[in-house]
């Protein structure tokens, strides 16, 4: 079964994504608190990128590549993140260099 590229099916999930943002949904506590899991957040994520991709293995890997790009490239408490920690001094967001190494362990201890 071969998945050609569909930019029409692409370009409405692209839209439901922007459009969701501005919806006023009345959702209680506990609604509010199931869509903040992780786990759920990452099911809703799989099903809007497989519907334009419609292959669970090249999902899986987009998934894979959205997961490094958020949670090591791009988040500053991992030690492989792209900045430096001479960068990330200079914006405010560490208030020293040894602050680097404690603020990924407390973030660490909150996940867990």
């Amino acid at each position: 079964m071969s998945a050609a590229f569909d930019p029409i099916l692409l370009g409405s999930v692209i839209l439901m994504q922007i459009g969701a943002r501005h919806l006023d949904l009345e959702l209680t506590e506990f609604q509010k608190k199931i869509i903040k899991n992780k786990i759920v957040q990452g099911i809703i994520l799989f099903g809007l990128v497989y519907i334009p991709v419609r292959d669970i293995g090249k999902t899986l890997m987009v998934m894979l590549l959205i997961y490094l790009i958020i949670y090591v490239m791009f988040n500053e408490n991992n030690n492989y993140n792209l900045f430096s920690k001479k960068y990330l001094y200079k914006e405010g967001i560490i208030s020293n260099y040894n602050d680097f190494k404690k603020k990924y362990y407390d973030n660490l201890s909150n996940l867990i």
